[in-house]
């Protein structure tokens, strides 16, 4: 098999969708998955990007959606590319050879407010067609898949569902190097976490208002962080930190490289993912093999991915938002149960079992069936 893989996720700032081609490529290629029938990676984007792989077919500086369905269709027929991976949603409208497509939610049609009209107009149209012309179509959880399957009307044994996992990287850290994180962002002893954009989705407002009136109503000496690069329409949440006089308790670090993150997962009392919705939630997974107890939503695939694991609540509703806070930040022996259970659940995810699931559907693709 010499398999086209998509990296166009890796051109910009990594991201959510970014960390699942870097991790999957990793365990398909520099990892050893060879041997699973996979004798060539060709990574495929509209311009070049570093890999430790040779043979690229890239761009060069076209546009990205140009290039993948203008160009990139004749690239693949001259390559002999036996399958495709396109591991972001979408995919040239026409290919010489099979193909996969991972869908990693459904936003676009359930919630198109949260996303800028440009992304709309560049990835809604395309995302129907690529996955109806797929051999194969990845999800990244039953979530994704029900709504994948509902939304575009095919067939379910079409679909088919790889979790992701935390990079092995996240995992319980000695305290002697976590002191050292703790200054550099000079963050009090106690704190709640949060890590993901700062955008609407995330249901960020409601956070804070359910953390201001928690810790007002227990005296708790906690502060909140919230990690992550800001997204758009983040202006309410600035708002709400100010209306509620909290900001000198709430802490917007930004932008925080992955060795911090690691780091600030586990210095954490608790990590809390209170989002509307989600395709995979990997910011649960990553707090749990960190040995941190989550809070998280009890809707769709967050609920899913944390299982018994995580305490849940409803995103919609301060009130339980803050009910759940109060009462997981005033029980260190829940918290400690919750960090035991994460550690557990964590270890049910991982990236060379996705790696093998997913060979496992480029041959299906390949061989002509779903």
């Amino acid at each position: 098999m010499r398999l086209g893989f998509d990296v166009t996720p890796l051109c910009g700032p990594r991201s959510g969708v970014g960390t699942y081609v870097a991790n999957l490529l990793a365990y398909l290629w520099e990892e050893g998955q060879a041997a699973h029938g996979v004798e060539d990676v060709v990574p495929l984007a509209h311009r070049p990007i570093a890999t430790t792989l040779s043979g690229g077919l890239y761009g060069r500086g076209l546009n990205k959606t140009l290039w993948m369905h203008l160009v990139l269709p004749w690239h693949l027929a001259r390559a002999g590319i036996t399958v495709s991976h396109f591991t972001n949603n979408i995919a040239p409208l026409w290919t010489p050879s099979p193909y996969v497509v991972t869908v990693h939610d459904m936003t676009l049609w359930l919630f198109p407010h949260y996303h800028y009209p440009r992304r709309l107009v560049a990835m809604r149209p395309f995302i129907g067609p690529a996955v109806r012309g797929a051999g194969a179509v990845i999800a990244v959880s039953e979530t994704t898949k029900r709504d994948v399957v509902r939304l575009l009307d095919v067939p379910a044994d079409k679909v088919h569902v790889v979790y992701e996992a935390a990079s092995p990287c996240f995992r319980p850290l000695d305290r002697d190097r976590l002191e050292p994180v703790r200054r550099r962002y000079r963050l009090p002893p106690r704190f709640v976490l949060y890590v993901g954009t700062l955008e609407p989705r995330k249901n960020l407002v409601r956070l804070v208002e359910a953390f201001a009136r928690a810790r007002k109503e227990a005296g708790l000496p906690h502060h909140l962080v919230l990690v992550g690069q800001r997204g758009w329409k983040d202006v309410p949440l600035f708002a709400a930190i100010e209306r509620l006089n909290v900001r000198d308790v709430v802490h917007v670090v930004g932008y925080v490289p992955t060795p911090d993150v690691v780091a600030l997962y586990n210095l954490a009392e608790l990590f809390v993912f209170p989002s509307v919705y989600e395709g995979f939630g990997l910011p649960i997974v990553e707090a749990m093999a960190c040995g941190t107890p989550v809070l998280t939503s009890n809707v769709g695939a967050m609920a899913e991915v944390a299982g018994d694991a995580a305490e849940l609540a409803n995103p919609h509703d301060v009130d339980a938002l803050a009910v759940a806070l109060r009462s997981l930040l005033t029980d260190e022996e829940r918290r400690r149960h919750l960090g035991r259970r994460g550690l557990m659940r964590a270890a049910d995810f991982s990236w060379r079992k996705a790696a093998e699931e997913t060979v496992a559907v480029y041959r299906r693709a390949a061989a002509g069936g779903a």
